[in-house]
């Protein structure tokens, strides 16, 4: 028979499963054959003698969702579309919004723009590993590994760095007064690699936002852990 566990007391070693058939089935730890505790929500398969349950094996782990230090800085396990999008994404373009705001009615001349202006530098710092975390775990939820991270940000740390040099090299080139005045001097090869570069890194981000931000994770447990969808 199938069921799920209501509870696991280990000071007793006792515990109670929910029968598919409606009634409740108590159990002791002889019983268990699962590798690890049992688990509140667990699937599992048992024979019913009476009103207990024995011979009882794991057939899905349950889901416990990370806690804070788990969820932000753990690469590990699975979240779901609604934990990443609800716990990171909307909080994180939440708080860029707010001190984008302030920074543009201070003014960053200003005191006040330019402390603000600060914190949202140390704030997108402060998150890059964060997002990594996460972004990871939302990977596993897809069943894929989490190296594929780099394929995000590697790319786009070569754009920015590439970027950087041909903006410099081209004010360098054409003097400081000219590049201020509005004269646009030739793209050049590196101008021409800067540009490939940005729609190679603009399809990554897209394809991204479809694999991990749209799509639901494998059904079921993968080989990251349970499914974080309670079905």
């Amino acid at each position: 028979m199938r069921g799920n566990v209501l509870g696991f007391d280990p000071d007793t070693n006792t515990g109670a499963i929910s029968g598919h058939d409606g009634n409740r089935y108590d159990f002791v730890t002889a019983e268990w054959r699962g590798a690890s505790r049992p688990q509140r929500g667990d699937i599992v398969d048992f024979q019913a003698i009476e009103r207990r349950a024995t011979e009882i094996y794991l057939v899905e782990p349950s889901y416990v969702a990370p806690g804070f230090g788990q969820f932000y800085f753990s690469p590990k396990g699975r979240i779901s579309r609604s934990q990443y999008w609800l716990r990171f994404v909307l909080p994180y373009a939440a708080i860029v919004f707010a001190l984008d705001i302030v920074v543009a009615i201070a003014g960053q001349g200003s005191t006040v723009g330019a402390v603000f202006s600060g914190l949202l530098s140390l704030f997108s710092l402060v998150a890059l590993c964060p997002s990594i975390a996460v972004l990871v775990k939302r990977i596993h939820d897809r069943n894929k590994s989490g190296l594929l991270a780099l394929v995000l940000f590697i790319p786009a740390a070569l754009f920015g760095i590439l970027a950087v040099i041909w903006v410099v090299t081209t004010i360098v080139a054409v003097g400081i007064d000219q590049a201020t005045s509005g004269i646009v001097p030739a793209l050049g090869v590196l101008g021409v690699i800067v540009i490939v570069s940005g729609v190679i890194v603009l399809a990554i981000d897209l394809w991204f936002f479809v694999e991990f931000g749209c799509l639901r994770g494998t059904i079921g447990p993968n080989r990251f852990g349970p499914d974080p969808v309670k079905r």
